[in-house]
């Protein structure tokens, strides 16, 4: 099957929007549980926080995917990212 490159650009287009469809939800949701759980507030003040602060989390990752040269580079940055937050959060809860 031979690509054109209309094609591949098509291609990296769709790869990109899923990257930041998804990667954007997961980098906010896991910024949202970080922020949530482990602000020094009150529950309710710092679930708030982190539920509105996802959103700019979600606005920089979609950003990011569309500005970075390459869409392995941004897929791999946004993995690592939601790894870190994810780690992060496992690390912060403590045994239970």
């Amino acid at each position: 099957m031979n690509l054109t490159k209309k094609h591949r650009t098509a291609f990296d287009v769709t790869v990109r929007v899923l990257l930041a469809l998804i990667g954007g939800y997961f980098v906010s949701m896991y910024s949202a549980i970080l922020i949530g759980n482990h602000l020094l507030s009150d529950k309710t003040n710092s679930i708030i926080t982190g539920l509105m602060l996802s959103f700019i989390f979600y606005l920089v990752t979609v950003l990011f995917v569309f500005a970075t040269k390459t869409t392995l580079r941004a897929f791999l940055v946004v993995f690592g990212f939601c790894l870190v937050l994810n780690t992060f959060n496992y690390y912060l809860q403590g045994p239970q």
